[in-house]
């Protein structure tokens, strides 16, 4: 089974010192014995803020063996729907938010989506299924 990883949960992984972050391994290892772990684009952008160079990035996340799968247009659609419905629902923020981004990719390829952040994608991505704390 392929699990998609948001970039709080390899913030957490990569950091002992973080309250989720035993929480964070044991999940992530047993996703992996699963199936590929699966980060987007999205999530390498966002993972890469913490990082002095893209090497310093490749090299973490190859400490995982993670996978990349780009967005796709029906993924990119599914996130601007969201977004319109956050805009609807008085959302205060003016650009579509990398977590639309995560959760929309998660629900068109159907696959599990392990995440600290379960509230909002779920509240946009009901159909996600979301594997967090």
């Amino acid at each position: 089974m392929t699990t998609f990883i948001d970039t709080n949960i390899l913030i957490y992984l990569t950091n002992p010192a973080e309250k989720m972050h035993s929480w964070s391994v044991k999940k992530f290892q047993e996703c992996k014995s699963k199936g590929p772990v699966i980060i987007s684009d999205i999530v390498y952008c966002e993972f890469s803020v913490g990082m002095e160079t893209k090497s310093d990035v490749d090299a973490a996340l190859s400490l995982f063996a993670l996978e990349r799968l780009p967005e796709s247009d029906e993924a990119l659609f599914r996130a601007g729907v969201a977004f319109k419905a956050y805009r609807a629902n008085k959302g205060q923020k003016l650009n579509v938010l990398p977590d639309f981004l995560i959760g929309a990719l998660a629900e068109v390829v159907g696959a599990p989506l392990l995440t600290a952040n379960e509230k909002d994608i779920l509240k946009y991505f009901p159909d996600v299924t979301v594997i967090s704390p």
